[in-house]
């Protein structure tokens, strides 16, 4: 995260080059890692936000505020976005959901897979993806042939096999969802090292929906 002074005003701006980091940790990591990941990425778009808003006082009193024994928890973060009205009713919901799941991959010993039952139904509870996919959470797959196709309701009449949509997918396809809609709500700034110009995320309108 960078500062410049654009108009009189401090901007808190974001590499650009985070979302490609974001997806290779997505590809090569662990499910503990993923999820650990996924939970930084929305922490980092909300203070991000939180340090444009509080860019007064001193830099002793702002480092104070952000420290890692500041009083800014992850969930207290959260609760700031959506109290202040910052965030949508949705992605409070969702970022909460892999908060907890956040939770509790870094404080167990035993091994993380987005395959278990629990963390799939939470998966399936997200509320942004059905923005982009009007049957979230009822995603099915069949083979058909050599092909492959997602369905919900009832089979296709072609299809040869019921084949298991395994949670990494689920997980892969929600979360850029949540991210590009929770830094459109928070008006993130981004910029680049090739131009320094910078730049904000426009979402299509089907996803800018919510409370």
């Amino acid at each position: 995260m960078t500062t410049r002074t654009n108009d009189d005003k401090t901007v808190y701006a974001v590499d650009l080059n985070c979302f490609k980091e974001f997806n290779a940790a997505l590809a090569e990591d662990s499910d503990r890692a993923r999820v650990i990941v996924a939970a930084a990425w929305i922490d980092k778009f909300l203070e991000a936000k939180l340090r444009a808003e509080f860019s007064k006082g001193n830099a002793k009193a702002r480092e104070a505020l952000f420290s890692d024994n500041g009083p800014l928890s992850f969930s207290a973060k959260l609760n700031i976005a959506f109290c202040a009205g910052w965030i949508d009713r949705d992605v409070y919901n969702d970022a909460t959901v892999i908060r907890k799941l956040r939770n509790k991959s870094a404080h167990t010993a035993e091994p993380v897979s987005l395959d278990d039952p629990k963390t799939r139904n939470l998966i399936e509870s997200l509320r942004v993806p059905n923005r982009q996919f009007s049957d979230w959470g009822d995603l099915r797959a069949a083979a058909t042939g050599d092909d492959l196709v997602i369905y919900t309701g009832d089979m296709p009449e072609n299809a040869t096999e019921d084949l298991y949509i395994p949670g990494l997918l689920t997980f892969r396809l929600a979360i850029p969802l949540i991210l590009a809609v929770l830094v459109s709500n928070l008006g993130i700034v981004f910029r680049t090292d090739e131009d320094d110009r910078l730049y904000q995320i426009k979402l299509p309108k089907h996803m800018g929906g919510g409370e």
